[in-house]
């Protein structure tokens, strides 16, 4: 589940955000903080794997008709190919008028979440028809 970043939940954010290496110095994570405050085309979400405390944060920016996932920072017990596909999954539900795009890290695990897609509407057209 996505939850918008707000400023109440800022040290959840400061936390998972701290795992990116780039992010490690404390003056570029509080730019990056305001640059997604700051920007109404970026937006911060804390994610939750279930009803459990926050597992991670996605990071996207928007144009008309995309969502470009800029990265996804997760606790380290919640790092899995099932969880960015949840993460994937929960963003199509956010905007789903909207294409997902991601970067260059994240493109290979956005390119089998389609493929999964796929297979399972086919599977399912296929019970439909016996």
């Amino acid at each position: 589940m996505l939850n918008k970043y707000s400023d109440e939940n800022k040290k959840i954010a400061m936390g998972f955000l701290s795992y990116i290496t780039d992010l490690k110095d404390l003056d570029n994570l509080e730019q990056e903080l305001e640059l997604y405050s700051e920007d109404e085309n970026r937006q911060l979400y804390l994610w939750k794997s279930n009803l459990d405390d926050f597992s991670g944060i996605v990071a996207l920016s928007f144009s008309e008709r995309t969502v470009f996932v800029e990265y996804i920072s997760l606790n380290p017990s919640y790092r899995s190919q099932s969880n960015i596909f949840k993460i994937f999954d929960d963003i199509q539900q956010k905007f789903p008028k909207r294409v997902i795009l991601a970067n260059f890290g994240l493109n290979a695990e956005l390119i089998q979440w389609r493929k999964n897609k796929e297979k399972l509407e086919k599977d399912k057209d296929m019970e439909e028809i016996d």
